[in-house]
């Protein structure tokens, strides 16, 4: 084995630290896979690999595109192999194919020789839990999961990344009970589909998805899986260690064992990216200037709570409706009996962009998704700690940042002048947030005729992430179609009244901030609002708030650029 007369160090792989070239590893490759040259996807931009040695040990190795063609017919998925001479680079990808802090890179000076090493297993998987998979919060790692198919749907065809692809939405279900969504894309959906065309339905489904992908889901609130385009396995009834294991588990436990995979009912479920960027994009003057219900993603700053309206409301713990105080007893109007109570969360968050500002209003399940922690546990925290602040400290992460809303114009914004818009889901996350502003062809401000509000949108002024979350309130069942002809009601009807705030109850905590010295607010100076009904009760917005007892005036300001 030449190597110049250096003295090579084998090392394991978790003893592979940065600053080093002259080492061997004794690995197999167990996982195999090309991906395409962003700029040519008709070639190989790089070849992608897995190596596992002795000790259960993984790092992911690459070869770049100019050495593709020296090392590809010399490696193969599942040999044996010692390498030697590789560069040390960090695993700083987004999403990440093994926990290892490094990866390694090939070298023109990289060798790699065949061997037999049986002490080798031939795959290794790292299971993780479906309870952690629920808990987790952002879309940063590949996984390996194993669970019994539960429920599927049809086999379907939509359009991604502008091209054509099959899908495919199955349930899993692991032995301790918990389910989780998963989404399978292209060649992984027509595997399946065969898979369960011949299959005896007396017998379960056992899968193994091994490099899939986490993604947060509409309508079910909670993280779930997909697997990739490129790298995943997808291993059905496969006579691996692991699944006989499984079965035998699921023998000892007693769990149903035929007529294991039923049919999905209702639609294809979407991704909150997806979905976010498959609604039809919206401005805060196409909020307010709306003649029809709709749904909008809205791009947009954050900048202050309504803390006037308030952080929650007392719901009953039946159907998230408002519960009042009757005859010395708590009620609610919607169950139309006495029912006990659980704070929710309602946050009034003040929003702005080029266009105008206006209210967006967070229920429980958005705002509980992004903080891990429900209304409850603030207000036990706010009281343990006694201060003077209205309210929790915790909802700060909310405010002085650009955000990806999802919006929906009810018909209490249409007919009621309810100036309070839902949120359905929401992100900040740079990635999805970048897709959203190159799909539409805008600047950074968000609008592409007035690039001095770039300034005032870009600087995030909290570095704590949002992620992706989706909600409404808890018990209202939002629809998970994928979009087609969804109208965005963006004209304005001629006879509708111009907007200012003369004409509109402002009652904001501040005046919104000025982004610029070429946007100007129409009429600035804010005037006392027009005063309501007595005893009007609030528009009944996420089907869990209909008794309040007065309605909240809210801001509603367009800008209009300087003359």
């Amino acid at each position: 084995m030449a190597n110049s007369g250096m003295y090579v160090k084998m090392t394991k792989i978790s003893e592979i630290t940065g600053g080093k070239i002259d080492f061997q590893l004794r690995v197999r490759v167990i996982n195999l896979w090309a991906t395409p040259d962003r700029n040519n996807p008709a070639e190989d931009g790089a070849i992608n690999m897995i190596f596992l040695d002795k000790d259960c040990g993984k790092i992911h190795a690459v070869v770049r595109k100019d050495l593709i063609s020296q090392f590809k017919d010399d490696i193969e998925e599942g040999a044996a192999y010692v390498i030697e001479r590789f560069m040390v680079a960090k695993n700083d990808s987004s999403f990440k194919t093994t926990p290892h802090k490094h990866k390694l890179n090939f070298m023109r000076g990289t060798k790699a020789f065949k061997v037999t090493a049986n002490e080798i297993p031939t795959n290794h998987f790292n299971f993780m839990p479906f309870q952690e998979i629920l808990a987790c919060t952002k879309e940063d790692q590949y996984l390996d999961v194993i669970g019994h198919v539960v429920e599927k749907n049809s086999l379907k065809e939509t359009e991604k990344n502008g091209n054509i692809h099959k899908v495919m939405d199955v349930t899993l279900e692991d032995l301790e009970g918990s389910r989780i969504h998963c989404t399978l894309w292209a060649d992984y959906a027509v595997k399946m589909q065969q898979f369960i065309d011949g299959h005896d339905s007396s017998l379960p489904v056992i899968m193994v998805l091994q490099l899939g992908k986490l993604k947060k889901y509409l309508g079910e609130g909670s993280m779930g899986i997909s697997n990739s385009f490129y790298g995943t396995k997808l291993f059905l009834n496969a006579q691996i260690p692991e699944v006989t294991t499984y079965i035998e588990r699921m023998i000892a436990a007693n769990v149903e064992l035929t007529q294991v995979v039923s049919q999905m009912s209702g639609p294809v479920i979407m991704t909150v990216a997806d979905d976010l960027l498959q609604t039809p994009r919206m401005t805060i003057e196409d909020l307010i200037e709306s003649n029809q219900k709709c749904f909008g993603s809205v791009l947009a700053w954050a900048y202050e709570f309504d803390t006037d309206a308030g952080w929650f409301y007392q719901a009953c713990t039946r159907c998230a409706s408002r519960i009042t105080f009757i005859v010395g007893q708590l009620y609610c109007d919607k169950c139309k009996m006495p029912r006990t109570a659980i704070p929710r969360f309602k946050v009034h968050l003040q929003v702005i962009d080029d266009t105008g500002s206006i209210t967006f209003i967070m229920f429980d399940r958005v705002v509980s998704q992004v903080l891990g922690r429900t209304a409850q546990d603030l207000l036990d925290t706010m009281n343990n700690e006694g201060g003077s602040r209205s309210y929790p400290p915790e909802l700060d992460v909310f405010v002085d940042k650009r955000m990806l809303f999802k919006v929906e114009v009810t018909d209490a914004n249409l007919y009621r002048n309810w100036r309070g818009y839902t949120v359905k889901k929401v992100t900040d996350e740079e990635g999805i947030i970048d897709r959203f502003v190159s799909l539409h062809g805008l600047t950074a401000a968000g609008n592409n005729e007035d690039a001095n509000y770039g300034d005032f949108v870009c600087n995030l002024g909290d570095d704590t992430p949002l992620g992706s979350v989706e909600g409404g309130d808890s018990n209202n069942n939002e629809e998970i179609i994928v979009h087609s002809a969804f109208h965005t009601p963006t004209s304005k009807l001629a006879s509708k009244e111009s907007l200012d705030l003369q004409g509109i109850g402002a009652s904001a905590t501040k005046e919104p901030p000025k982004p610029s010295g070429d946007i100007a607010l129409t009429n600035s100076p804010m005037h006392t609002p027009v005063k309501k009904p007595a005893g009007k009760r609030s528009a009944n917005l996420d089907g869990g708030d209909d008794a309040a007892s007065k309605e909240t005036k809210l801001p509603c300001v367009k800008i209009e650029g300087a003359n």
